[in-house]
C-alpha cells in the first residue's frame, strides 16, 4: 500500500495552531471548574487590592456558600462576604496578589449573618492577574471532629476523676486503661498497673484467688457481675477489702472490646457490718443472759426477736418464734389482748405495766415500751416479762397465814 503524501496527512496536536491549542485548554478548564467537588471562586483585584470583584464562581461553591453565580458576578467580596476580613482570607488574597507566591489558609470558621462554616482554602495568582480560592467545606468533618473530641473530654473527664477505680481489660485478659483511682486504691501506679503480669491475681488476697480467678475468666467470656466483694492487697501488704461489679464493651458491630471494672474500697462498710455484727452478738448475750423474757414485736403484735428465757418458755426456737402473733404464742390467744401494756405503750407512747395470770397457771408481771425510729414514729414495742408465780404464792400463802393467826388471836381474846 502506498503511504500518504505527506502534504496529505493530517497536522499533529503539536502542530496545531496556538489559538488552538489555547481553546482546548479553556474548554478542559472549564470542564475542571465546574466539575470539581471543591469550591471555586475567581477575583479581579481593584483599587491596587483594596478589593477584590468576583469573575467566576463554580457549581460545587454554590452549593457549599448557598448561593448563585449570578448573584455575586462582578460584586465585592466584601460585599457578598462580608466576614471574609474577620475570617482572615481578604489578608491572604492581598499578599497573594501583590507576590504571586501562593498560600494555604487552614481551617477557620467563616460566619456572617447569612451563613456559617468552616472552611479550608488555597490561593493562587492567575497569569492574567486574577486570584483563584479553591476551597473545601470541612464543616461536616470537623463538627464529626469537635464531637469526637468532646466525647473523650467527657470520657477522660469522667473517668479521671470517678472516686471509683476503673479498669478496661482487652479480651485477652490485658488491661488496657485505668483511671488514676487506682494509685488510691491499691497504692499502684496507672503505669505499675497496665505492666503487672497474670492481671489481677498478684493483688488478690490469696485465699480469694480461686474464686476471683472464676470470676475473671467468667468475664472474659462476655458475663456481667454486681458487687463482688473480695480481699486485695496492697502494694504495701496491707489488705482490704473491695466490691467490683463488671460488664462487656462492644463496638458498633458488636465485637468484643474486652470488660470494664468498677472497683471500690468497702474496708469501711465491712468494718462497720463486723461492729455491728459483734454489737448485735453482745446485746444478744446480754439479753439471752436475763431472768425477764424480752420479746420485740412490731405494730401488727408480729415477734421480730425474743431472748432465750422467751423461747425456754414457750418451747420454741427464736427462728421459730418470729413472725408469729405474740398473743398466739405466748398467751395462747386466738386474739390480742385486750389489756395488752405493749398495745397501750405503741397508743400512747408511754410505758405501761400489768400482772396477769397466764392459763398455765403461772403469774406474770409485764411491761410494754414503744420503739421509735429516727424521725420519733413508733414502729413497734418492747415486752418484758417477768415470772413472779413464786412470788405471788409466797405472799399468797403468808396473807393466809396472817389472817390465820389474826383469827387465833381474836379467838384467844
Amino acid at each position: 500500500m502506498k503511504k500518504p503524501s505527506k502534504k496529505s496527512r493530517k497536522p499533529s496536536l503539536k502542530r496545531r495552531h496556538p489559538e488552538d491549542k489555547l481553546e482546548l485548554c479553556e474548554a478542559k478548564f472549564k470542564v475542571l471548574f465546574d466539575n470539581v467537588t471543591s469550591g471555586v471562586a475567581v477575583y479581579e483585584a481593584r483599587d491596587n487590592g483594596q478589593d477584590f470583584i468576583f469573575t467566576d464562581f463554580n457549581r460545587a461553591a454554590e452549593e457549599i456558600e448557598q448561593i448563585k453565580k449570578e448573584e455575586l458576578i462582578g460584586r465585592s467580596v466584601l460585599d457578598v462576604f462580608p466576614g471574609v476580613k474577620d475570617f482572615g482570607l481578604f489578608d491572604v488574597f492581598q499578599r497573594v496578589w501583590r507576590t504571586g507566591t501562593p498560600e494555604h489558609h487552614p481551617v477557620s470558621t467563616y460566619k456572617d449573618q447569612r451563613i456559617a462554616g468552616w472552611r479550608e482554602n488555597y490561593i493562587y495568582k492567575l497569569p492574567s492577574g486574577e486570584i483563584i480560592a479553591v476551597y473545601d467545606d470541612v464543616t461536616k468533618n470537623k463538627r464529626t471532629e469537635l464531637a469526637q473530641r468532646m466525647s473523650e473530654h467527657c470520657f477522660r473527664a469522667i473517668a479521671n476523676y470517678t472516686y471509683f477505680w476503673e479498669v478496661w481489660i482487652s479480651p485477652g485478659g490485658r488491661p488496657l486503661w485505668t483511671n488514676p483511682a487506682v494509685h488510691r486504691v491499691t497504692g499502684y501506679t496507672i503505669k505499675e498497673l497496665i505492666a503487672m503480669p497474670d492481671y489481677p491475681m498478684p493483688i488478690v488476697y490469696e485465699e480469694d484467688r480461686d474464686r476471683m480467678g472464676r470470676a475473671f475468666r467468667s468475664a472474659l467470656k462476655g458475663s456481667s457481675g454486681n458487687d463482688v466483694q473480695f480481699r486485695l492487697r496492697r502494694r504495701e501488704g496491707k489488705v482490704i477489702w473491695v466490691e467490683m461489679s463488671w460488664q462487656p464493651i462492644y463496638d458498633e458491630h458488636h465485637v468484643s472490646l474486652g470488660h470494664r471494672q468498677s472497683i471500690h474500697d468497702v474496708s469501711a462498710r465491712k468494718q462497720a457490718e463486723e461492729a455491728l455484727r459483734r454489737a448485735e452478738r453482745d446485746k444478744e448475750t446480754i439479753l439471752d443472759s436475763l431472768a425477764e423474757q424480752v420479746v420485740y414485736r412490731d405494730r401488727e403484735m408480729r415477734i421480730l426477736w425474743a431472748n432465750r428465757p422467751t423461747c425456754e418458755s414457750v418451747g420454741m426456737t427464736r427462728e421459730e418464734l418470729v413472725r408469729q402473733p405474740c398473743y398466739q404464742v405466748l398467751a395462747g390467744r386466738e386474739e390480742p389482748c385486750a389489756d395488752c401494756p405493749v398495745a397501750k405503750a405503741m397508743e400512747t407512747g408511754r410505758a405501761h405495766e400489768a400482772e396477769k395470770w397466764m392459763p398455765d397457771g403461772r403469774a406474770l408481771f409485764i411491761q410494754g415500751s414503744a420503739v421509735r425510729d429516727e424521725k420519733g414514729n413508733i414502729i413497734g414495742g418492747v415486752e418484758i416479762r417477768l415470772d413472779i408465780t413464786e412470788r405471788k404464792r409466797a405472799l399468797e400463802a403468808l396473807r393466809r397465814s396472817e389472817e390465820k393467826y389474826r383469827g387465833l388471836a381474836e379467838g384467844s381474846d
